[in-house]
């Protein structure tokens, strides 16, 4: 080694004498420069080779990913890891968590599980991992590279669900069946030898497109419950409305032969069904709406009718069902009568129709005819406040009056007869 380096010492000795003269100097910083410049250039081209070196050694790597039809390392799908997984890999692991979700749809009295599929959530699990697979794929070759190759951290994506409207509301509908109840109004009834009003009762609904808006809204897969939105029913009817002086408006008494025993029965199952019955302001009764169709099954039994036969100019008495039921709605269209001829006429008679022979229990055209479901006996209320019927069958006799619930500082204003 000594001797290798021994004549370059010696050049370089020999060399010292002319750095004291300008050209000499010269000649030997250009030899300098140009050394140093070559070293550069030696440099560089090492550097440039490592970094394609490097380059294509990173390229084969990705090219080896891009190929595999494997996902992206760090790729999360609603917290799921997917580094690694083929489609079809991730589908079964996404299946098998998400694809078959219950919720909880709570309401302040209930819980009701219902499974996701039932509220026409579809995970949309192909969709989803069709999007992860493409991570690191799609898009310019340097941009890809560096998402597979350099960047280190977690890449989430969300489950998205599709909502089908159709099966979300079918099922919304059965939970509203479920859990609402339609509540009662406030009623009057005769207790203890004097009128009482029984409260209220409120009721509760499902507002079924508020809570499916919040399904919506705010579910994601793996969501355990939502607070369905429900809302109160306020009776139409409430005991306020039935405050106040109880005052008979009008009265009518009527007689019947009760050894008929099925006219007999026929009156008091009609009475029944009329009983209680109660008018708000603006309200209309309707003798065939409180009793609906009467049938056998009610209690109706046969009794004399009148009827006129096809081509027959008047009506005959024979047998049918109900018979008797018509003695029950003229006494009810007098006691209307009373009422209005005391108190100016308060009570609209909306429909009334008289029978075609001539009735022994009322004064003649002083009768209303009732058959199901052509005529009707109806009449309005047109007090500024809640009026009631009230019915009495006893012995031979029964009494309908007309009742109202008159606020306290009108009282005294109307008469409060039983004549």
């Amino acid at each position: 080694m000594s001797e290798s380096i021994s004549p370059v010492l010696s050049s370089v000795a020999e060399a010292a004498p002319l750095a004291s003269n300008a050209p000499g100097r010269l000649v030997s910083s250009s030899s300098l420069l140009r050394l140093s410049l070559r070293w550069s250039q030696i440099a560089a081209l090492s550097a440039a080779g490592i970094v394609i070196a490097a380059g294509g050694a990173a390229l084969g790597v990705y090219s080896s990913w891009n190929h595999s039809g494997k996902i992206a390392r760090g790729v999360r799908i609603q917290g799921e890891d997917m580094s690694g997984l083929s489609r079809s890999e991730a589908h079964k692991r996404l299946s098998k968590r998400f694809a078959y979700m219950s919720i909880d749809v709570e309401t302040p009295e209930h819980s009701y599980r219902v499974p996701l599929a039932a509220l026409g959530g579809r995970p949309q699990i192909a969709r989803v991992i069709d999007y992860a697979y493409w991570y690191g794929r799609a898009g310019s070759l340097p941009k890809n590279m560096i998402r597979v190759l350099v960047e280190r951290p977690s890449h989430p994506m969300k489950l998205p669900i599709a909502w089908d409207k159709k099966t979300m509301r079918r099922t919304a509908n059965i939970l509203q069946t479920k859990y609402s109840q339609p509540g009662s109004d406030a009623r009057l009834q005769f207790q203890d030898g004097g009128l009482q009003v029984v409260a209220e009762q409120s009721g509760r609904a499902l507002n079924t497109g508020a809570t499916l808006q919040t399904l919506q809204k705010k579910y994601f897969p793996g969501l355990s419950h939502i607070k369905a939105v429900t809302m109160p029913v306020t009776p139409r009817i409430t005991a306020a409305d039935l405050s106040g002086t109880d005052t008979k408006l009008g009265e009518y008494k009527t007689r019947f032969d009760p050894d008929q025993e099925g006219r007999t029965r026929n009156v008091h199952v009609a009475a029944g069904a009329v009983d209680g019955s109660i008018l708000m302001p603006g309200e209309t009764f309707s003798f065939n709406g409180r009793t609906g169709e009467r049938t056998w099954d009610k209690g109706y039994r046969m009794a004399h009718i009148f009827e006129t036969k096809p081509g027959a100019e008047k009506a005959e008495v024979v047998d049918g069902l109900a018979g008797g039921t018509c003695q029950v709605s003229s006494t009810l269209f007098n006691a209307v009568r009373k009422t209005n001829k005391n108190n100016g006429r308060r009570l609209k008679i909306v429909e009334r129709e008289t029978h075609s022979l001539p009735v022994t229990y009322v004064p003649s055209g002083l009768d209303a005819t009732v058959a199901w479901p052509d005529r009707d006996f109806k009449f309005r209320n047109n007090f500024a406040f809640p009026v009631f019927v009230r019915t009495e069958v006893e012995g031979s006799h029964i009494t309908i009056s007309i009742w109202g619930c008159v606020p306290f500082e009108s009282s005294t204003r109307l008469a409060n007869t039983t004549s």
